[in-house]
């Protein structure tokens, strides 16, 4: 599962009045395109960086515009010539604030991973009292049950079953307190990603990712009353069981299982082919083919479990 760079462009004005109260009328920039993620950008769009990004980050486009600390400009201006680094004292937190105003104007794109035009196959079967919006792109043969929401920017593939009761790219939590003291949700800029052949069971909460889209790889299982956090990319054939929950950034890779009630931990993996037993909690990384059972969930003999069993 690469990863994907996505971007969002912005289709209104940035509210300026935000940054111009913590920067100086000089270092205001004349125009920004869009937003995207440190380390993604383009000439234009805005990010943010407030700790000393890692060896993974080797290059940053010239023209970029980083919302930054003053004891980080001269490190990032150093190491990523061309950058425009915009000094401010809580850059997560204007970041947050500029995100919210952006999207409560509608200011700001859908994902360009999402492909266009938008709209809903016409052979799509959907149920009674199911809402979808009209930013979302639904393509031939998929099937959505009765009582379901379909949030803006999501693509659902061919083929795609997704039953009653079910929300689809809802905003999920991501607190940060700020120097202010202030606690702040995350703005949610991306999309939900469903491939082809994917079924999704009743009562399922798939939340859109921050600035990666949440990603269900072709032909996953997903349980009734499952939640599946923002941004975890979750691989091919992949089969999870009722009431599983996965936190965000986690990546699931082909083929893994996971039985009833699992709980996964974010910001972890789960390697191809592993087996996890119904009511385990996962807070570490898994290897491939690995079989886990347990609270914590530990290394066990295999596990017989999902479709293979």
């Amino acid at each position: 599962m690469p990863p994907t760079i996505e971007r969002f462009g912005l289709t209104g004005e940035l509210p300026m009045t935000l940054l111009a109260a913590v920067l100086p009328s000089a270092a205001l920039p004349s125009s920004v395109s869009g937003i995207a993620r440190f380390g993604r950008t383009q000439a234009g769009e805005l990010c943010f960086c407030d700790r000393d990004p890692g060896a993974e980050y080797a290059e940053v486009a010239a023209g970029s515009l980083v919302l930054c600390t003053d004891s980080l400009a001269v490190t990032l201006s150093n190491r990523f010539p061309g950058i425009t680094c915009l000094p401010v004292p809580d850059p997560r937190a204007l970041f947050i604030d500029l995100g919210h105003s952006l999207l409560a104007a509608e200011s700001v794109a859908v994902s360009d991973a999402v492909p266009r035009p938008f709209g809903i196959h016409p052979g799509t079967k959907i149920g009674a009292y199911t809402d979808i919006h009209p930013e979302t792109r639904i393509d031939e043969g998929v099937h959505i049950g009765a009582h379901c929401v379909i949030h803006r920017g999501t693509w659902i593939q061919a083929g795609t079953i997704i039953r009653d009761n079910t929300t689809i790219g809802v905003a999920g939590i991501n607190a940060y307190r700020g120097l202010d003291g202030k606690v702040r949700n995350f703005p949610h800029f991306a999309s939900v990603i469903i491939g082809p052949g994917v079924e999704i069971g009743a009562g399922t909460v798939v939340v859109r990712g921050i600035t990666t889209s949440t990603q269900i790889g072709a032909e996953c299982v997903i349980g009734n009353l499952c939640n599946i956090g923002h941004g975890v990319e979750i691989g091919e054939r992949v089969w999870m069981s009722v009431g599983t929950l996965v936190g965000g950034h986690t990546r699931i890779h082909d083929g893994a299982t996971l039985g009833m009630s699992v709980a996964v931990k974010d910001n972890i993996e789960i390697g191809a082919g592993a087996q996890i037993g119904m009511g385990s909690v996962v807070v570490k990384s898994v290897k491939p083919h690995a079989s886990l059972f347990g609270n914590p969930a530990r290394m066990v003999g295999p596990i017989h479990a999902g479709p293979n069993r």
